[in-house]
């Protein structure tokens, strides 16, 4: 018993040393769990990360994104960006939720409507935290009450424009699908299209197209600004899985704020211009028009007007396209804007 209790006293420096590693141990692995959740926290992809993106066709609203790529800033986040032109914003919400696209700039009903149904889908940001809208006639109508009998040009039922469409109508004493009949025109080209050969006597026009419409001779009615004070023109939506790796998000919103405020500098206004007109196929008039009108409505780091997404909420809800209230958490992850 005595050599016994001599063997275990000579062994207790063995078992400190043995307890001292296994306590470096557990700090190591709680140091590497840190390491892990810093991780979470990267802004950027360790390596060149392919995304696609959905524009829409002949509108400036898509300026910073045009601009980031052409500066080579995507790049500088490790991300490849290609863009593909779609047709309205319903198309571009389709491919953000089969994958096809991970970065939509879309009007915000749309995708209210979609999340309220369950796609997993997050607005993380804006192009435009006002609207850039106006409401455009043809040539004989010279106030809202003209518009009686009239067909008002949309893009589909249920969408932004269509509710925008609806919004300002009633506001005007006019009733949907009773005063005013509503017409699937398609996108903002088509619209004005439809406007010119009569189809359709008022729709809603942006730039460039709504100066496309006065050199053809159609009315700018309205500025839907100054009756609409918050909204989004254009919300930056993303499929939920993508946020699985946060650090994509975070490196697009990181780029897009950069080219905003490359953008947004008066020493950067004819690059910008030249961009534009590269980018989008409209003369150095029309380009300069739309830049100086969307300028003013682009949000410093990509910002959401959250007011605009309460209004669009709300809307939407009151054209019946959703049953109950939508929690703003639920829609909208603001913790990706750039630091």
């Amino acid at each position: 018993m005595h050599n016994r209790r001599i063997i275990n006293r000579s062994k207790l420096p063995l078992v400190m040393l043995l307890v001292c590693l296994l306590a470096v141990g557990c700090s190591s692995t709680k140091t590497t769990k840190s390491n892990e959740s810093a991780g979470q926290t990267k802004q950027k992809p360790d390596t060149l990360t392919t995304v696609k993106v959905s524009t829409v066709s002949n509108t400036f609203d898509f300026i910073p994104w045009y601009v980031a790529q052409s500066k080579g800033i995507f790049e500088k986040y490790n991300l490849k960006v290609e863009f593909v032109s779609v047709d309205g914003g319903v198309v571009a919400l389709r491919g953000l939720q089969t994958g096809d696209f991970q970065f939509i700039a879309s009007l915000p009903e749309s995708i209210v409507t979609a999340v309220s149904g369950g796609a997993n889908i997050k607005i993380i940001g804006s192009l435009s935290s006002k609207t850039l809208f106006s409401v455009f006639v043809s040539p004989e109508i010279n106030k809202p009450e003209d518009l009686k009998g009239k067909a008002a040009g949309i893009l589909q039922p249920g969408n932004g424009v269509d509710i925008l469409m609806r919004w300002w109508l009633k506001k005007h004493g006019l009733e949907p699908d009773k005063d005013v009949r509503i017409v699937s025109s398609g996108a903002t080209p088509a619209r004005l299209a439809a406007l010119k050969n009569g189809q359709v006597q008022v729709t809603l026009l942006q730039p460039p197209n709504d100066l496309n419409g006065e050199k053809a001779g159609m009315k700018r009615l309205a500025n839907l600004s100054d009756e609409l004070k918050d909204y989004n023109q254009d919300v930056i939506a993303t499929n939920g899985n993508l946020l699985k790796k946060p650090e994509v998000a975070r490196a697009f919103m990181a780029a897009t704020a950069e080219a905003i405020q490359f953008v947004k500098d008066p020493a950067n206004y004819k690059e910008v211009v030249e961009i534009g007109m590269k980018s989008i196929g409209t003369d150095e008039e029309i380009t300069t028009k739309s830049f100086i009108y969307t300028a003013k409505a682009i949000p410093d780091k990509g910002k959401l007007n959250i007011e605009g997404i309460k209004w669009a909420i709300d809307a939407v809800k009151e054209v019946g396209g959703i049953k109950e209230d939508l929690p703003l958490n639920k829609l909208v992850d603001e913790s990706f804007y750039a630091k």
